[in-house]
């Protein structure tokens, strides 16, 4: 990965654009036909977002749920988080993945309800976490009616969907619960544009030098409160973690 990094890096900056613009736009031409769910199903069964080392493990959410570096700062700022509520808040996880993180929260929660768009990553993880009492349910986080909670974790989901679908996402976020604890990729420079535009997949906005910020156009989600908790670095991108009250 270093030795990649490096090569990037020596690549001038209107090539390097050239080559991400002409993978995004192959990319969109190979599973264009696909749902959205059918898209993430792929994205699973391919092992787009790398392999567990662990052999009984099929699915695997990528470095941001595993790699310690990121996943140390970001369990001990949410921990901190939830530890100062008087009684254990129910949670609700969308797009909770591989489960590698929720799993190590639970007990500092009441009730858990844990959703993803691929059925068979649902499954498996019914079964694998069956004794967390977790409520493990298929949804589209974008369109479907979503589980009543006090806080909602979105951990490294939004960067991957298009802006028409987090716009749909949104009034429903604002309208369920109290709190949002988000979780994005985005470029290291502070000067980036926010929101730029993509189809659903694989990649996110960082290859254009771009990331999600809710609170900017064209999604000007208005919040009472919004903190950072915890920043990582990755691949040349900040992985930050912000807790918006509603």
């Amino acid at each position: 990965m270093k030795f990649k990094n490096t090569i990037i890096k020596l690549i001038p900056n209107s090539i390097f654009r050239y080559i991400q613009n002409f993978r995004h736009t192959f990319q969109l031409t190979k599973f264009k036909q696909l749902s959205t769910q059918q898209l993430f199903e792929k994205i699973y069964e391919k092992g787009a977002w790398g392999h567990s080392n662990d052999p009984t493990q099929p699915f695997f959410s990528g470095t941001g749920s595993h790699k310690n570096e990121i996943v140390t700062p970001y369990l001990k700022a949410v921990e901190d988080f939830l530890g100062k509520f008087e009684k254990k808040p129910n949670v609700v996880d969308l797009g909770c993945g591989d489960f590698s993180i929720g799993s190590k929260l639970r007990h500092l929660c009441d009730n858990y309800i844990a959703c993803d768009i691929v059925p068979a990553l649902i499954d498996f993880n019914k079964i694998h976490f069956a004794s967390l009492g977790v409520d493990f349910r298929v949804l589209d986080l974008t369109e479907e009616e979503l589980p009543s909670g006090d806080i909602v974790f979105i951990r490294q989901v939004l960067q991957h969907l298009s802006n028409r679908q987090i716009l749909n996402a949104i009034p429903r976020l604002c309208s369920t619960y109290k709190y949002l604890v988000l979780t994005e990729h985005l470029p290291s420079n502070k000067d980036f544009q926010p929101n730029i535009d993509i189809l659903p997949g694989k990649d996110i906005r960082l290859q254009f030098n771009s990331g999600i910020v809710l609170t900017s156009p064209p999604f000007n989600m208005q919040v009472k409160m919004q903190k950072r908790i915890s920043e990582a670095t990755e691949y040349g991108g900040r992985i930050l973690t912000t807790i918006y009250e509603f």
